[in-house]
């Protein structure tokens, strides 16, 4: 993988974290769709921590 795909991939990773959150705070869900939407932000937030806290070997 390219530094050029990396970098894509985080940024459509960091506007996925934005959507959701926006999402959670300005409209009503039941609360297992909140649950899920959560979670997906959670994987979200430490797949980006991996993603800056590591060393890609090229």
């Amino acid at each position: 993988m390219s530094i050029e795909e990396l970098n894509k991939i985080i940024a459509v990773k960091k506007m996925d974290i934005e959507e959701c959150e926006q999402e959670l705070n300005n409209r009503y869900y039941p609360s297992i769709v909140r649950m899920a939407m959560t979670t997906y932000l959670l994987i979200l937030q430490e797949q980006l921590e991996r993603y800056n806290n590591e060393r890609i070997n090229w």
